[in-house]
């Protein structure tokens, strides 16, 4: 196959990203990455760095240097080009986008380059909500992601997360990354299990004893999306399940602003800041209690399957010759 540099088109860049495959698979990595990197120059030199031809070039590069096995370091500076390509020519919500951001979010992690990670990991999931995809196997990859790069920071936001990324994924395939993801993450967090108060609160348990997340989902003034999580060890989890079982209530954690405090009618406030707060009426108070109660009961291991039942990723085969083993 010959690849025509002369006139730039997103057909070229497709033929030629063809070519490199055909070269890695006759052991030709270096130049299948050279081939690229001069589709990436001329891309450049014609239409500038941020134009979405250079980012399907920059992209393409990234791709085939992860393929070669090259250093993180190198297809970060690519997918980072690739992003401002992209976010300049057809927006930061593109497919294209977006799906740059996802790739960056997972090389980073693998880099250890855990803040950038994170960064990515957030931009790609606005990028799938503004299209309605983020509970998607895609978006769960993400979580995973994002999973893993919380527990680096030692952040209450980790097992929320994973139980997302294990949901998100339940019905991808057997040989799925972002499955593969998601199960990795939702085991070494402790299993976690999502329980639900009412649209914006939930609390997360994990880990045996049981340990929980209270997670809150708040819209902040300019109308962006901010979670809040505050983690309860099991003592301190009892002690806000047993104080809180009738009014009046004033429990406060004892090292930050999270505190549950009752109101008049059987109601109460959960506030995570004094800017950050919610108001729960008396169905969803009890609700807050019956979920406490829940989380506290057992632990999610349960919900692992039996080594002889057939394994959740989707591979057909028993759980303990897969993911399991």
């Amino acid at each position: 196959m010959t690849v025509d540099l002369a006139e730039l088109r997103p057909e070229a860049i497709e033929a030629a990203e063809a070519r490199a495959l055909e070269l890695l698979a006759d052991g030709q990595g270096d130049e299948a990455v050279s081939l690229l990197r001069a589709i990436v120059h001329r891309a450049v030199t014609k239409h500038g760095d941020e134009s979405v031809l250079t980012g399907m070039a920059q992209s393409g590069l990234a791709d085939m240097l992860r393929r070669t096995g090259a250093p993180e370091a190198d297809q970060l500076g690519c997918l980072t080009d690739a992003i401002k390509a992209f976010s300049a020519s057809v927006g930061p919500t593109d497919a294209r986008t977006t799906s740059a951001f996802t790739r960056l979010a997972h090389v980073a992690l693998a880099a250890q380059a855990v803040e950038i990670a994170v960064t990515a990991g957030m931009q790609a999931l606005a990028g799938l909500q503004a299209r309605g995809e983020d509970e998607t196997p895609v978006a769960g990859g993400i979580y995973a992601a994002l999973a893993m790069a919380a527990a680096a920071r030692r952040s209450p936001a980790a097992p929320g997360a994973a139980e997302r990324a294990y949901r998100f994924t339940q019905d991808a395939g057997g040989d799925d990354a972002d499955r593969r993801r998601a199960l990795a993450a939702w085991r070494s967090l402790g299993h976690p299990r999502r329980l639900t108060v009412n649209d914006a609160l939930s609390l997360v348990a994990f880990g045996t004893p049981p340990a929980v997340v209270v997670e809150l989902d708040h819209v902040a003034d300019d109308g962006a999306l901010d979670q809040h999580n505050h983690a309860l060890a099991l003592d301190a989890a009892r002690d806000l399940r047993a104080r809180i079982g009738a009014p009046p209530f004033a429990w406060r954690a004892s090292s930050s602003g999270f505190e549950v405090v009752s109101r008049s009618g059987g109601s109460a406030v959960v506030r995570f800041g004094p800017q950050v707060e919610l108001a729960l009426d008396a169905g969803e108070l009890d609700g807050l209690r019956t979920a406490l109660g829940d989380a506290l009961s057992g632990t999610s291991a349960a919900d692992e399957p039996g080594r002889n039942a057939p394994c959740p990723c989707g591979s057909g085969q028993k759980h303990k010759r897969c993911c399991g083993s």
